[in-house]
Protein backbone atom coordinates (compact mmCIF):
# COMPACT_ATOMS: atom_id res chain seq x y z
CA UNK A 1 0.00 0.00 0.00
CA UNK A 2 1.37 3.39 -1.05
CA UNK A 3 2.10 5.88 1.73
CA UNK A 4 3.97 9.19 1.89
CA UNK A 5 5.13 10.72 5.17
CA UNK A 6 5.59 14.49 5.00
CA UNK A 7 7.95 15.79 7.71
CA UNK A 8 10.55 18.55 7.77
CA UNK A 9 12.63 16.85 10.46
CA UNK A 10 12.99 13.15 9.79
CA UNK A 11 14.95 12.65 12.99
CA UNK A 12 12.20 13.95 15.26
CA UNK A 13 11.10 11.21 17.71
CA UNK A 14 7.41 11.69 16.89
CA UNK A 15 8.11 11.43 13.16
CA UNK A 16 10.15 8.25 13.63
CA UNK A 17 7.37 6.78 15.77
CA UNK A 18 4.76 7.63 13.12
CA UNK A 19 6.89 6.01 10.41
CA UNK A 20 7.22 2.81 12.45
CA UNK A 21 3.48 2.82 13.11
CA UNK A 22 2.76 3.06 9.38
CA UNK A 23 5.14 0.18 8.72
CA UNK A 24 3.38 -1.95 11.34
CA UNK A 25 0.11 -1.34 9.49
CA UNK A 26 1.51 -2.70 6.24
CA UNK A 27 2.68 0.53 4.61
CA UNK A 28 6.14 1.35 3.31
CA UNK A 29 6.20 5.13 3.87
CA UNK A 30 8.21 7.32 1.52
CA UNK A 31 9.64 10.26 3.46
CA UNK A 32 9.44 13.70 1.84
CA UNK A 33 10.61 16.98 3.33
CA UNK A 34 7.51 19.08 2.62
CA UNK A 35 4.22 19.35 0.77
CA UNK A 36 5.82 21.21 -2.13
CA UNK A 37 8.29 18.35 -2.53
CA UNK A 38 5.42 15.87 -2.36
CA UNK A 39 3.58 17.55 -5.23
CA UNK A 40 6.76 17.32 -7.32
CA UNK A 41 7.22 13.63 -6.49
CA UNK A 42 6.47 11.56 -9.60
CA UNK A 43 5.62 8.47 -7.59
CA UNK A 44 2.96 10.50 -5.77
CA UNK A 45 1.35 12.02 -8.86
CA UNK A 46 1.23 8.61 -10.55
CA UNK A 47 -0.11 6.72 -7.51
CA UNK A 48 -3.72 5.61 -7.21
CA UNK A 49 -5.23 6.42 -3.79
CA UNK A 50 -2.00 7.07 -1.89
CA UNK A 51 -2.15 7.72 1.84
CA UNK A 52 -0.42 10.95 2.88
CA UNK A 53 0.62 11.43 6.51
CA UNK A 54 1.40 15.08 7.30
CA UNK A 55 3.40 15.14 10.52
CA UNK A 56 3.11 18.57 12.14
CA UNK A 57 5.39 18.88 15.17
CA UNK A 58 5.60 22.68 15.06
CA UNK A 59 2.24 23.73 16.46
CA UNK A 60 -0.10 23.78 13.46
CA UNK A 61 2.09 25.42 10.82
CA UNK A 62 1.09 22.84 8.18
CA UNK A 63 -2.67 22.87 8.78
CA UNK A 64 -3.68 25.16 5.90
CA UNK A 65 -1.34 23.43 3.43
CA UNK A 66 -2.62 19.98 4.43
CA UNK A 67 -6.21 21.14 3.89
CA UNK A 68 -5.39 22.52 0.42
CA UNK A 69 -3.71 19.24 -0.49
CA UNK A 70 -6.80 17.27 0.57
CA UNK A 71 -9.06 19.56 -1.46
CA UNK A 72 -6.80 19.43 -4.53
CA UNK A 73 -6.43 15.65 -4.41
CA UNK A 74 -10.06 14.89 -3.53
CA UNK A 75 -11.06 11.50 -4.92
CA UNK A 76 -7.47 10.40 -5.53
CA UNK A 77 -5.38 10.71 -2.35
CA UNK A 78 -6.28 10.69 1.34
CA UNK A 79 -4.54 13.13 3.69
CA UNK A 80 -4.11 12.43 7.41
CA UNK A 81 -3.01 15.52 9.32
CA UNK A 82 -1.24 14.54 12.55
CA UNK A 83 -0.98 17.38 15.08
CA UNK A 84 -1.77 18.22 18.67
CA UNK A 85 -4.78 20.34 17.70
CA UNK A 86 -6.77 21.73 14.78
CA UNK A 87 -9.25 24.61 14.70
CA UNK A 88 -12.93 23.65 14.38
CA UNK A 89 -13.30 25.48 11.06
CA UNK A 90 -10.35 23.72 9.45
CA UNK A 91 -11.38 20.35 10.87
CA UNK A 92 -14.90 20.70 9.51
CA UNK A 93 -13.64 21.64 6.06
CA UNK A 94 -11.05 18.87 6.06
CA UNK A 95 -13.50 16.11 6.94
CA UNK A 96 -16.25 17.35 4.62
CA UNK A 97 -13.79 17.17 1.73
CA UNK A 98 -14.00 13.37 2.15
CA UNK A 99 -10.28 13.34 1.40
CA UNK A 100 -8.77 14.03 4.79
CA UNK A 101 -8.84 13.51 8.54
CA UNK A 102 -7.09 14.87 11.61
CA UNK A 103 -5.69 12.72 14.39
CA UNK A 104 -3.89 13.81 17.55
CA UNK A 105 -0.40 12.69 18.46
CA UNK A 106 -1.44 11.25 21.82
CA UNK A 107 -4.11 8.98 20.27
CA UNK A 108 -2.29 8.41 17.00
CA UNK A 109 -1.67 4.67 17.35
CA UNK A 110 -5.29 3.57 17.68
CA UNK A 111 -6.83 6.23 15.44
CA UNK A 112 -4.45 5.63 12.55
CA UNK A 113 -5.02 1.90 12.82
CA UNK A 114 -8.82 2.37 12.62
CA UNK A 115 -8.56 4.98 9.90
CA UNK A 116 -6.26 3.02 7.61
CA UNK A 117 -8.39 -0.09 8.03
CA UNK A 118 -11.46 1.69 6.67
CA UNK A 119 -9.37 3.49 4.04
CA UNK A 120 -7.98 0.23 2.71
CA UNK A 121 -11.30 -1.58 2.67
CA UNK A 122 -13.48 0.88 0.81
CA UNK A 123 -13.39 3.24 -2.13
CA UNK A 124 -14.18 6.90 -1.41
CA UNK A 125 -17.89 7.67 -1.35
CA UNK A 126 -19.22 9.24 -4.53
CA UNK A 127 -21.33 11.63 -2.50
CA UNK A 128 -22.27 12.52 1.05
CA UNK A 129 -25.67 13.23 2.51
CA UNK A 130 -27.52 16.46 1.89
CA UNK A 131 -27.21 18.35 5.17
CA UNK A 132 -30.08 20.75 5.90
CA UNK A 133 -30.07 22.85 9.07
CA UNK A 134 -33.29 24.15 10.64
CA UNK A 135 -32.46 27.36 12.51
CA UNK A 136 -35.14 28.90 14.79
CA UNK A 137 -35.30 32.68 14.96
CA UNK A 138 -36.82 32.43 18.43
CA UNK A 139 -38.14 29.81 20.79
CA UNK A 140 -41.55 28.24 20.25
CA UNK A 141 -41.81 28.68 16.47
CA UNK A 142 -42.18 24.96 15.72
CA UNK A 143 -38.66 24.44 14.40
CA UNK A 144 -38.53 20.83 15.64
CA UNK A 145 -41.89 20.06 14.06
CA UNK A 146 -40.76 21.40 10.69
CA UNK A 147 -37.56 19.35 10.75
CA UNK A 148 -39.42 16.22 11.85
CA UNK A 149 -42.21 16.51 9.28
CA UNK A 150 -39.68 17.22 6.52
CA UNK A 151 -37.82 14.04 7.43
CA UNK A 152 -41.02 12.01 7.49
CA UNK A 153 -42.00 13.23 4.03
CA UNK A 154 -38.61 12.71 2.40
CA UNK A 155 -38.30 9.20 3.82
CA UNK A 156 -41.83 8.12 2.90
CA UNK A 157 -42.59 9.81 -0.42
CA UNK A 158 -43.60 7.47 -3.22
CA UNK A 159 -41.05 8.69 -5.74
CA UNK A 160 -37.38 8.59 -4.75
CA UNK A 161 -37.72 8.09 -0.98
CA UNK A 162 -34.54 9.03 0.87
CA UNK A 163 -32.75 7.46 3.82
CA UNK A 164 -32.94 10.26 6.38
CA UNK A 165 -31.30 11.03 9.74
CA UNK A 166 -32.89 13.56 12.09
CA UNK A 167 -30.25 15.05 14.39
CA UNK A 168 -31.50 16.99 17.42
CA UNK A 169 -28.71 19.31 18.60
CA UNK A 170 -30.79 20.62 21.48
CA UNK A 171 -28.39 18.67 23.66
CA UNK A 172 -30.00 19.70 26.95
CA UNK A 173 -32.95 17.56 25.94
CA UNK A 174 -34.94 18.36 22.82
CA UNK A 175 -38.44 17.16 21.99
CA UNK A 176 -37.80 15.53 18.62
CA UNK A 177 -37.67 11.97 19.97
CA UNK A 178 -40.67 12.60 22.23
CA UNK A 179 -42.76 13.75 19.27
CA UNK A 180 -42.26 10.34 17.63
CA UNK A 181 -42.60 8.41 20.91
CA UNK A 182 -38.99 7.25 20.71
CA UNK A 183 -36.38 6.72 23.41
CA UNK A 184 -33.52 9.23 22.95
CA UNK A 185 -30.19 7.38 22.90
CA UNK A 186 -27.56 9.99 22.02
CA UNK A 187 -25.53 10.25 25.23
CA UNK A 188 -23.26 13.17 24.38
CA UNK A 189 -21.52 12.83 27.74
CA UNK A 190 -19.98 9.58 26.59
CA UNK A 191 -17.90 11.31 23.94
CA UNK A 192 -17.20 14.80 25.33
CA UNK A 193 -14.15 13.55 27.22
CA UNK A 194 -13.23 10.89 24.64
CA UNK A 195 -14.26 11.97 21.11
CA UNK A 196 -12.15 9.17 19.66
CA UNK A 197 -14.81 6.73 20.94
CA UNK A 198 -17.22 7.89 18.23
CA UNK A 199 -17.01 4.92 15.89
CA UNK A 200 -19.53 2.97 13.82
CA UNK A 201 -20.54 0.80 16.77
CA UNK A 202 -21.23 3.78 19.03
CA UNK A 203 -23.28 5.46 16.30
CA UNK A 204 -25.43 2.31 16.19
CA UNK A 205 -25.93 2.63 19.95
CA UNK A 206 -26.96 6.30 19.57
CA UNK A 207 -29.55 5.53 16.86
CA UNK A 208 -33.29 5.56 17.57
CA UNK A 209 -35.05 3.79 14.69
CA UNK A 210 -38.42 5.21 13.62
CA UNK A 211 -38.84 3.50 10.25
CA UNK A 212 -36.48 1.55 8.00
CA UNK A 213 -35.71 4.85 6.22
CA UNK A 214 -35.78 7.29 9.13
CA UNK A 215 -33.48 7.33 12.17
CA UNK A 216 -33.35 9.84 15.01
CA UNK A 217 -30.34 11.02 17.02
CA UNK A 218 -31.55 12.84 20.13
CA UNK A 219 -30.26 13.35 23.68
CA UNK A 220 -32.07 12.47 26.91
CA UNK A 221 -32.87 15.45 29.15
CA UNK A 222 -29.76 16.56 31.03
CA UNK A 223 -28.28 19.63 32.67
CA UNK A 224 -25.57 20.54 30.22
CA UNK A 225 -23.78 23.78 29.41
CA UNK A 226 -23.85 23.84 25.60
CA UNK A 227 -20.72 25.97 25.65
CA UNK A 228 -18.77 23.05 27.09
CA UNK A 229 -19.53 20.81 24.11
CA UNK A 230 -16.41 20.88 21.89
CA UNK A 231 -17.19 21.88 18.30
CA UNK A 232 -15.16 18.88 17.11
CA UNK A 233 -17.74 16.59 18.72
CA UNK A 234 -20.57 18.17 16.73
CA UNK A 235 -18.71 18.18 13.41
CA UNK A 236 -17.43 14.64 13.84
CA UNK A 237 -20.93 13.39 14.63
CA UNK A 238 -22.46 15.12 11.61
CA UNK A 239 -19.79 13.81 9.26
CA UNK A 240 -20.03 10.28 10.65
CA UNK A 241 -23.82 10.25 10.25
CA UNK A 242 -23.65 11.77 6.76
CA UNK A 243 -21.78 8.71 5.49
CA UNK A 244 -24.81 6.53 6.26
CA UNK A 245 -27.70 8.57 4.91
CA UNK A 246 -28.89 10.48 1.87
CA UNK A 247 -30.18 13.41 3.93
CA UNK A 248 -29.29 14.72 7.40
CA UNK A 249 -31.77 17.21 8.88
CA UNK A 250 -30.43 19.15 11.87
CA UNK A 251 -32.69 20.69 14.50
CA UNK A 252 -30.54 23.52 15.90
CA UNK A 253 -31.02 25.08 19.35
CA UNK A 254 -32.42 28.57 19.74
CA UNK A 255 -29.72 29.39 22.29
CA UNK A 256 -26.63 30.54 20.41
CA UNK A 257 -23.35 28.71 20.93
CA UNK A 258 -20.15 29.09 18.94
CA UNK A 259 -20.59 25.95 16.84
CA UNK A 260 -24.08 26.86 15.58
CA UNK A 261 -22.66 29.28 13.01
CA UNK A 262 -20.19 26.65 11.83
CA UNK A 263 -22.95 24.08 11.38
CA UNK A 264 -25.03 26.58 9.41
CA UNK A 265 -22.08 27.50 7.17
CA UNK A 266 -21.27 23.85 6.55
CA UNK A 267 -24.82 22.90 5.55
CA UNK A 268 -26.00 22.40 1.99
CA UNK A 269 -29.21 24.28 2.79
CA UNK A 270 -30.63 26.28 5.70
CA UNK A 271 -34.25 26.76 6.76
CA UNK A 272 -34.83 29.71 9.10
CA UNK A 273 -38.11 29.31 10.97
CA UNK A 274 -40.24 31.99 12.58
CA UNK A 275 -43.75 33.12 13.41
CA UNK A 276 -46.23 35.47 11.69
CA UNK A 277 -46.67 38.06 14.46
CA UNK A 278 -44.98 41.44 14.18
CA UNK A 279 -42.45 40.75 17.00
CA UNK A 280 -41.76 37.27 15.58
CA UNK A 281 -41.17 38.70 12.09
CA UNK A 282 -38.76 41.21 13.59
CA UNK A 283 -36.78 38.37 15.20
CA UNK A 284 -36.92 36.48 11.92
CA UNK A 285 -35.43 39.33 9.91
CA UNK A 286 -32.68 39.75 12.51
CA UNK A 287 -31.75 36.08 12.20
CA UNK A 288 -31.77 36.35 8.41
CA UNK A 289 -29.45 39.35 8.62
CA UNK A 290 -27.08 37.28 10.71
CA UNK A 291 -27.21 34.49 8.10
CA UNK A 292 -26.30 37.05 5.49
CA UNK A 293 -23.14 37.88 7.44
CA UNK A 294 -22.26 34.16 7.29
CA UNK A 295 -22.35 34.37 3.47
CA UNK A 296 -25.10 31.76 3.09
CA UNK A 297 -25.99 31.76 -0.64
CA UNK A 298 -29.52 33.01 -1.28
CA UNK A 299 -30.36 29.89 -3.29
CA UNK A 300 -29.49 27.71 -0.27
CA UNK A 301 -31.59 29.59 2.28
CA UNK A 302 -35.35 29.37 2.80
CA UNK A 303 -37.70 31.00 5.29
CA UNK A 304 -40.55 29.06 6.92
CA UNK A 305 -43.20 31.22 8.61
CA UNK A 306 -45.06 28.78 10.81
CA UNK A 307 -48.60 28.83 12.24
CA UNK A 308 -50.00 31.39 9.80
CA UNK A 309 -53.64 32.25 10.46
CA UNK A 310 -56.12 31.50 7.66
CA UNK A 311 -59.57 32.74 6.63
CA UNK A 312 -62.63 30.59 5.97
CA UNK A 313 -61.30 29.67 2.53
CA UNK A 314 -57.95 28.54 3.90
CA UNK A 315 -56.06 31.57 2.63
CA UNK A 316 -53.27 33.06 4.73
CA UNK A 317 -54.36 36.30 6.38
CA UNK A 318 -51.99 39.27 6.67
CA UNK A 319 -50.07 37.81 3.74
CA UNK A 320 -48.74 41.18 2.58
CA UNK A 321 -47.46 42.02 6.08
CA UNK A 322 -45.60 38.70 6.20
CA UNK A 323 -44.11 38.96 2.73
CA UNK A 324 -43.02 42.61 2.90
CA UNK A 325 -39.99 42.18 5.27
CA UNK A 326 -39.09 38.89 3.56
CA UNK A 327 -39.04 40.15 -0.01
CA UNK A 328 -36.48 38.40 -2.18
CA UNK A 329 -36.32 35.32 0.08
CA UNK A 330 -37.47 31.80 -0.71
CA UNK A 331 -40.59 31.80 1.47
CA UNK A 332 -42.83 29.00 2.73
CA UNK A 333 -45.98 29.86 4.67
CA UNK A 334 -47.12 27.01 6.93
CA UNK A 335 -50.81 27.39 7.80
CA UNK A 336 -52.02 26.89 11.35
CA UNK A 337 -54.01 23.73 12.10
CA UNK A 338 -54.10 23.24 15.86
CA UNK A 339 -56.40 20.22 15.77
CA UNK A 340 -54.21 18.25 13.38
CA UNK A 341 -50.99 19.24 15.15
CA UNK A 342 -52.24 18.34 18.64
CA UNK A 343 -53.74 15.08 17.40
CA UNK A 344 -50.41 14.04 15.92
CA UNK A 345 -48.53 14.94 19.11
CA UNK A 346 -50.95 13.02 21.31
CA UNK A 347 -50.62 9.95 19.07
CA UNK A 348 -46.83 10.16 18.87
CA UNK A 349 -47.07 10.27 15.08
CA UNK A 350 -46.35 12.86 12.42
CA UNK A 351 -48.80 15.29 10.87
CA UNK A 352 -48.17 13.91 7.40
CA UNK A 353 -49.08 10.42 8.62
CA UNK A 354 -52.13 11.50 10.61
CA UNK A 355 -53.52 14.15 8.26
CA UNK A 356 -51.96 13.64 4.81
CA UNK A 357 -54.60 15.73 3.02
CA UNK A 358 -54.64 18.66 5.44
CA UNK A 359 -53.50 22.07 4.22
CA UNK A 360 -50.71 22.18 6.79
CA UNK A 361 -49.38 18.87 5.43
CA UNK A 362 -49.39 20.27 1.89
CA UNK A 363 -47.41 23.30 3.07
CA UNK A 364 -44.83 21.15 4.83
CA UNK A 365 -44.50 18.84 1.83
CA UNK A 366 -43.60 21.84 -0.34
CA UNK A 367 -40.89 22.83 2.16
CA UNK A 368 -39.65 19.24 2.31
CA UNK A 369 -39.34 19.01 -1.47
CA UNK A 370 -37.20 22.15 -1.44
CA UNK A 371 -34.98 20.58 1.23
CA UNK A 372 -34.71 17.35 -0.75
CA UNK A 373 -33.56 19.27 -3.80
CA UNK A 374 -30.81 21.13 -1.94
CA UNK A 375 -27.68 21.10 -4.00
CA UNK A 376 -24.89 18.75 -2.97
CA UNK A 377 -21.34 20.14 -3.22
CA UNK A 378 -19.94 16.63 -3.68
Amino acid sequence: MICFLVAADRGDPQVRSLSKLAESLGYAPTLVAGLAALRAERSFTDARRPLVLVADVAGGTLADAALRLAQDEQGRAFVVYVADSLSPDLYKTLVRSQAGEWIAWDTCAQELRDLTRSFASAEPADRSARVVSFLPSKGGVGNTTLALETGIHLSARRKSPMRVALLDLNLQGGTLADALDLTPRFEVGEIIAQPERLDEQLIDVFTSRHTPRLDVFASPPRRLDLGTVPPEIVFTLIDAIAKRYEAVLIDLPHAWVAWVDNVVQGSDAVVVSGGPSVPALRKLTQTLSHCDTLAIPAADLAVAVNACEVDLLGRVTRQAEIERPLAGRTLFRIRRDGAAANGALDAGRSLIEMAPTARISADIKALAEWCGAARNPA
